[in-house]
């Protein structure tokens, strides 16, 4: 009998709580196909470097998972105590035809075990699905080729989203055991007319706390713009705070606030049914300004996320380019060579040589005496020069010769670059200066070097670096002719390589184990020698290692937080929509038209959804312009760039909700 009930009840759910069912499947969807990334990696044509990202990648994921599961818990709790308030009358009915607390425990612990079934089972298939093209993604991320495409199950992914969600819904069932125990009979009777939380119910209090919630918020704002998020000021975390409690306290006074300022605008508060719907709208953010602040804060973060995450890969997307000109490079600073050798000599000590189809150049580079406080300050503006004051004042300027630097456009395949003795050519990534940089460069067309005045050849930098590396991708850089730095120091000395085609990865292995030879050779007759080598691979690995982790994890939390305040917000209108069943009734009895009651719902529910988005909006404006400041060093407007693309991801998830929950109201009232 009891799984009779359960069965129907669940099937009843069902038709009118969709929403939770969906949420449930994709939760599970989610939560698999990105355990499951690991697994799909042996599809991709995997080097040493990238397995052991992909390995890191997937203990990132698996960490994040728990705390995934615990977001997710807190949701299908919450979305529990809504479908208990929904059917309070029902269990009243059970306990008024005698059934005792444990048989409407034990229908309650078989729905939960159905649920999860169903849920478990659709959302697992659903992941294996999204799995596969995950996998593709892992691939464009870490810039390896998909060796072959091979449709895969992970059983470790499926045993874990089998594992966390049965541990939740045995917690959802324990929870609902242990409320039925507290109920009772005249509380089930009256559930639907309690309401949650505190109000104030003084205008003039509500107007003052709504003012100083505007205030709050543009105090937070000011800050975090003004001190960056980098910064170790103890403004950043006052930001923090003051936009927190701005946010709940905007919404605590927004409800009574609100409908006293539209109430006394007759237009407005006469039209239609609007009377009717914020008189709804007031009681429903009255009792759930906790939960909505909540929301509006999840949304903010998710977007300030998926468009930091995007950012981020954006910005070492325009860092590769500019820092992998060659597909190998190798160098020895100066300052930890005790031998004094050159690279060249060092390889051969080494007994190091380069094959036929490794075309490779030698190279120095020397110091100029010179930083770029020197050069740049009279010409940075004063936010370049705070920036300058963080990380440039001490980077020095060097030079190379003209005759290492054609030699390097060579391996390239491009022309030379024709310097008389008195031109110099200004190689430089300083995005975060590039103001400062251009100034100098349009303004002053002369600069001195060993007491010679020598003109710039180029009126803008040439943003590529004269080696391939990931440790220090900010450079600057004079090519100068080759009688200018006779009695300059050196600071390193190096090689470049490019490989050929057909020997490219024996040349990418062999170059790789060469920082595996400098560091059993960094003492030569007990002196220091510091080597560096690197590969484009290498550099790849790295970067796009880093990228994919960062990426993965910001996507990950991020719809997940999207989802759960979607879900919320749908569940707390269709809750409303079950408690409002009466007076929409009424309404249709004294003549609302069914035209005007569909308008009076859309309007309802779109100020429900839309007042936290769009204040996690604002927030997110606010905090990409700070992150887009970090950025900027790389790739102006990277941030902003990637606007259209999640913009339209978060609309159509965001609001393909609202339309579910729309629908879902009017299917409610019209029962």
């Amino acid at each position: 009998m009891y799984f009779k009930i359960a069965k129907n009840n669940v099937r009843r759910s069902y038709k009118d709580y969709g929403i939770y069912f969906i949420t449930l499947t994709i939760s599970v969807c989610i939560f698999y196909a990105f355990n499951a990334i690991e697994s799909q990696s042996t599809m991709l044509v995997l080097g040493e470097s990238t397995s052991s990202i992909i390995k890191t990648l997937g203990m990132v994921l698996t960490g994040t998972s728990i705390f995934v599961s615990l977001i997710l818990a807190g949701l299908i709790t919450y979305a529990n105590q809504f479908l208990l308030k929904k059917r309070s009358r029902e269990m009243a009915v059970y306990m008024t035809l005698g059934m005792p607390k444990s048989g409407i425990s034990k229908i309650l612990i078989l729905e939960t075990f159905l649920i999860g079934v169903l849920s478990l089972t659709a959302g697992i298939l659903l992941g294996i699905m999204l799995s596969q093209g995950l996998s593709v993604l892992t691939g464009n991320l870490l810039n390896v080729p998909l060796e072959r495409f091979r449709f895969q199950v992970s059983a470790g992914a499926a045993l874990k989203s089998v594992g966390y969600f049965g541990l939740i819904f045995l917690v959802v069932a324990f929870l609902d055991q242990w409320m039925i125990g507290r109920y009772e009979l005249i509380e089930l009777l009256q559930s639907s007319r309690k309401n949650e939380g505190m109000k104030v119910k003084n205008a003039f209090l509500s107007g003052i706390l709504f003012l100083l919630s505007l205030a709050m918020l543009g105090t937070a704002y000011a800050l975090v713009l003004k001190v960056g998020l980098l910064s170790d000021s103890v403004l950043l975390p006052v930001s923090i705070v003051l936009g927190t409690f701005g946010t709940f306290l905007f919404f605590f006074s927004l409800a009574n606030f609100g409908i006293h300022w539209i109430v006394k605008r007759k237009s407005l508060y006469l039209k239609d049914l609007r009377m009717f719907v914020l008189r709804q709208l007031h009681y429903r953010l009255s009792s759930n300004y906790l939960s909505m602040s909540a929301i509006c804060l999840m949304i903010f973060l998710t977007i300030t996320l998926l468009f930091t995450m995007f950012g981020f890969k954006g910005s070492n997307d325009r860092m590769i380019e500019g820092n992998t000109p060659f597909d190998a490079s190798a160098w020895i600073l100066e300052e930890h060579n005790e031998n004094r050798f050159t690279m060249e000599e060092y390889l051969e000590h080494l007994q190091f040589d380069f094959e036929e189809t490794e075309k490779h150049s030698f190279f120095s580079v020397y110091r100029l005496y010179l930083t770029t406080e020197d050069l740049l300050k009279p010409y940075v503006s004063e936010d370049e020069w705070k920036e300058m004051q963080a990380e440039y004042l001490d980077k020095e300027v060097l030079a190379v010769t003209i005759s290492d630097y054609n030699a390097m456009q060579a391996l390239k395949g491009q022309e030379p670059v024709s310097l008389s003795t008195e031109e110099v050519l200004l190689v430089s990534n300083y995005g975060k200066i590039n103001g400062g940089l251009a100034r100098f460069m349009s303004e002053n067309g002369k600069v001195t070097i060993q007491n010679r005045s020598v003109a710039l050849k180029n009126q803008e930098p040439v943003l590529e670096n004269i080696l391939t590396t990931a440790i220090s991708p900010n450079f600057l850089y004079f090519i100068v002719a080759d009688d200018l730095v006779e009695e300059l120091p050196l600071e390193r000395t190096g090689f470049n390589a490019v490989f050929g085609e057909d020997t490219y990865r024996t040349s990418q292995e062999k170059f790789i184990g060469l920082s595996e030879t400098f560091e059993r050779n960094s003492y030569v007759n007990d002196h220091l020698v510091l080597a560096f080598s690197s590969t484009i691979d290498d550099v790849h690995a790295r970067i796009y290692g880093v990228t994919a982790i960062v990426v993965f994890f910001g996507v990950y939390i991020g719809i997940v937080f999207l989802l759960a305040s979607a879900a919320i917000l749908a569940l707390q209108q269709l809750s409303d929509a079950n408690d409002s069943y009466g007076r929409y009734q009424s309404l249709r009895k004294i003549g609302v038209t069914e035209e005007q009651i569909r308008k009076a719902v859309l309007f309802q529910n779109a100020l429900y959804f839309g007042v936290p988005f769009f204040l996690a909006t604002v927030h997110a404006a606010v905090g990409m312009m700070a992150v887009n400041v970090i950025f900027r060093n790389y790739n102006q407007g990277t941030v902003l760039s990637s606007v259209g693309m999640i913009g339209g991801a978060l609309i159509f998830i965001y609001g393909g909700y609202f339309y579910a929950t729309y629908t879902g109201y009017r299917n409610i009232i019209k029962a």
